[in-house]
């Protein structure tokens, strides 16, 4: 019989009646029956776990609203204010991502030597000063900014494993998923809610040149109120081993370097990482540069965009993605994920440019969680910690490398050609040199897994088939040549602007009416006449154009009235910054006058706004013009029509 199955009670008590064997055995100890367990007792949501895992997600809240409120304005910080080129900031960011994803592995080492509380007061006081040196970093000098990074990078990167692990001790095992659950939401909502409310502030203050100082020393006051409950209420999880030595700690991790199918995936999936890190490099300054948003939109409300994203549709993605195997789930998110990048950096208009971020945040929940799955399941059990512990090197890998490459991209394609969408084009190609990589990846461990358990059912769907890793290699150069006949954008950033952002009070200026100018023209039959002009006016409000055409009368034959049927015709207009506005078609009433109204909103920021200044090209599109009844012997043709286009403008204007 099994040693470690439990032999039933009354048979043991039979075994040991027979005088031989009580003579010679001792009697064995009573085998109590194991009773089952009582059902689990139903408890209040916050009452369901211990005090301290709601302190460590009070810590995350705070710790993450700051650094992510400072992450969204230190690029425009660092470029537009300080005024140090793009390719400088693209460093900061990847020395600061070294610090974020690399650290984590060492600060767990200290904290198991000299103890969370010690480390946790210790990383905290950093990135306290990290953030308090931001502020005193002036034009040209770099190395106060330098340590600056350098003090946030170590104090968030130590700060990194010390939550985690603490919910890892004091949660048990059973309700560790809707624990992690809840703090990923802490998460995601510190950076929603704070961005959201420093957002609002300023908009409601202006967006002046301290606007970016507000939010520094809003981070050094959230870091300070982190200090005091680590210092009086955080306890720690476990006792401190002294007699660890750190290189003994840090031994630890080398079976899971030795896992050649693990590290091979870190480093592909570090791909994904590559593009998405635009959203944190310079996402922001590309709005700003080419005023994909309206002026009052700061960089703060777009922070809040992608958390927000998580947090409303997190919950129903997770479930839904549940079926699917993880590897499969990582492909789908990466898709999504590009599909939104390319409505950011391929479009002018302001609706998909938010839409973009919308997709792109999808994909980023969609495919870190079944990374998070995938390497849940291929860790030993007795190893999980460790492999869990380099889940930090993917993300750094391609943070890092993007923050190098995104900045020399950023400075060459942006900054001196003006051509945004050949930078989204380098993302994109990326993007699917990742996928076509997972998708053979995918392959071989389904070939590895079968030869080593026949029972496995493999995997036959889209993203095991060569067909589909072709489909993605082919699509790499098609991205990359559609940045390049995409041509270039108007780029809004001048010496000026860099120096700083700032709100004109438009309370001061008159608004004034420009000259009208009407011109008169002709369209044949599904044809486009082109009509194109100067505004040069500044600090355009508002742009009206009405085209009215007149359709040709009836025509009466002896005692037959031939009837005209209607003419279509639409509208459509490129103003100078790029961005096209259509309206139409839309057809006259039988005998009465066409009329089309395009209005073209403006929403000036800045003396000088210039959005509205420059060369329009307006077309005049003419559809079916409608022939005249030709049943009979006699016939009359509709070969096109005259139209008038009347344009009206108002600007502001001030008088020096």
């Amino acid at each position: 019989m099994d040693k470690d199955n439990k032999e039933p009670e009354e048979y043991k008590v039979r075994a040991v009646e027979e005088p031989e064997v009580v003579e010679v055995v001792e009697e064995p100890k009573e085998v109590v029956p194991v009773e089952p367990e009582p059902p689990e007792e139903k408890k209040g949501f916050f009452s369901q776990f211990p005090k301290q895992y709601w302190v460590v997600d009070a810590l995350e809240f705070f710790e993450r609203g700051a650094f992510y409120g400072a992450l969204a304005v230190l690029g425009p910080y660092v470029v537009l204010v300080l005024g140090f080129p793009d390719a400088v900031y693209g460093a900061l960011y990847s020395i600061l991502y070294i610090l974020l994803y690399f650290f984590p592995i060492i600060a767990a080492a200290f904290a198991e030597k000299f103890g969370y509380k010690m480390v946790l007061v210790s990383c905290l006081s950093l990135l306290m000063i990290g953030y308090l040196f931001v502020l005193f970093a002036q034009p040209g000098s770099i190395v106060i900014l330098v340590f600056a990074v350098l003090a946030i990078g170590f104090g968030a990167g130590a700060f990194k494993p010390l939550v985690s692990a603490t919910i890892a001790h004091i949660t048990p095992e059973r309700q560790r998923n809707f624990a992690y659950s809840i703090y990923y939401w802490f998460i995601n909502l510190g950076a929603f809610s704070i961005n959201l409310i420093m957002g609002i502030a300023f908009l409601y203050y202006g967006l002046v040149e301290q606007y970016y100082y507000y939010m520094f020393i809003i981070a050094v006051v959230l870091i300070a109120i982190n200090i005091l409950i680590s210092f009086f209420i955080y306890r720690n999880p476990v006792e401190p081993q002294r007699d660890l030595s750190v290189p003994d700690a840090l031994k630890k991790i080398i079976p899971a370097l030795k896992d050649k199918k693990y590290i091979i995936l870190c480093i592909i999936y570090s791909g994904f990482w590559f593009i998405y890190a635009f959203n944190h490099t310079f996402l922001a300054i590309y709005m700003l540069d080419f005023h994909r948003m309206p002026g009052w939109f700061n960089p703060q409300l777009l922070a809040i965009i992608n958390p927000g994203t998580i947090i409303a549709v997190g919950p129903f993605l997770g479930k839904f993605v549940e079926k699917y195997k993880s590897l499969n789930v990582m492909m789908i998110g990466i898709s999504i994920s590009l599909v939104g990048f390319v409505l950011v950096l391929f479009s002018g208009d302001p609706g998909l440019f938010v839409t973009g971020i919308l997709i792109f945040s999808i994909g980023e929940f969609v495919t870190h969680p079944g990374f998070i799955a995938y390497v849940s399941k291929i860790a030993p059990k007795d190893k999980i910690a460790i492999y869990m512990a380099i889940l930090f090197v993917p993300t750094g890998i391609g943070t890092v490398v993007g923050g190098i490459v995104h900045g020399f991209w950023y400075e060459v394609f942006v900054v001196q050609w003006h051509m945004p969408k050949l930078f989204g084009a380098g993302l994109g190609a990326t993007g699917l040199l990742t996928l076509f990589c997972l998708i053979l990846y995918n392959r071989w461990i389904n070939k590895i897994t079968k030869e080593e358990d026949p029972t496995y059912v493999e995997d036959k769907g889209i993203w095991v088939k060569y067909s589909t890793a072709f489909v993605a290699l082919l699509f790499i150069p098609v991205v990359i040549g559609a940045g390049f006949v995409a041509g270039t954008n108007t780029f809004y950033r001048t010496e000026e602007e860099s120096a700083t952002i700032e709100l004109t009070d438009w309370s001061k200026y008159e608004t004034l009416s420009g000259d009208p100018i009407t011109i008169d023209g002709y369209s044949g039959e599904n044809s486009d006449t082109l009509v194109t002009g100067q505004i040069g006016k500044e600090n355009l409000i508002s742009m009206t154009l009405t085209l009215t055409w007149t359709d040709e009368p009836d025509v009466r034959y002896g005692i037959r009235t031939y009837e005209n049927e209607p003419d279509t015709f639409s509208l459509r207009a490129e103003i100078p910054n790029g961005q096209e506005y259509r309206e139409g078609p839309q057809s006259n009433a039988h005998g009465e006058t066409g009329e089309i109204i395009l209005i073209i909103p403006f929403e000036p920021d800045k003396d000088p706004y210039l959005n509205g200044t420059g060369q329009y090209n307006i077309t005049v599109e003419c559809g079916d013009c409608g022939d005249l009844s030709t049943t009979g012997i006699i016939g009359f043709t509709d070969d096109g029509n005259e139209w008038q286009l009347l344009i009206e403008y108002e600007y502001y204007f001030k008088e020096e």
